[in-house]
């Protein structure tokens, strides 16, 4: 089974055109990578205010949004909060998702399926 690295959302309140309109956005998140991690506390806006990592990043991981050719720092400093969050939880949640659930296969009789388990200091 292979595992889903890009993950499509809409963003709940959307991004406004040229004439003020909001119309609604679609995008594409992929999933954090450790180099990505690795990057954001090496980053100096990260440094000078903790507040700055989820806006770098989402800047990272969010590979597509609408029109947007690319995706930036400045891109997301643009969203409404509403949309902000909603990116934030979505991130959260793909990249849970992917650690908690695993495929299995029985060996009896080959049956395959998604199993769960929980990580160590969860609840």
């Amino acid at each position: 089974m292979k595992i889903r690295t890009e993950f499509p959302f809409i963003l709940p309140k959307g991004i406004p055109d040229k004439d003020g309109t909001l119309k609604k956005v679609k995008g594409i998140m992929r999933l954090i990578k450790v180099g990505d991690l690795l990057d954001i506390y090496r980053d100096v806006r990260v440094k000078e205010s903790e507040a700055y990592f989820y806006i770098v990043l989402l800047a990272r991981v969010v590979t597509k949004l609408g029109d947007i050719r690319l995706v930036t720092t400045k891109t997301i400093e643009n969203l409404f909060p509403e949309d902000f969050a909603f990116l934030v939880d979505f991130l959260n949640e793909i990249n849970h998702k992917v650690i908690k659930k695993i495929p299995l296969a029985c060996s009896s009789c080959k049956n395959e399926y998604i199993g769960e388990f929980t990580l160590l200091g969860e609840h």
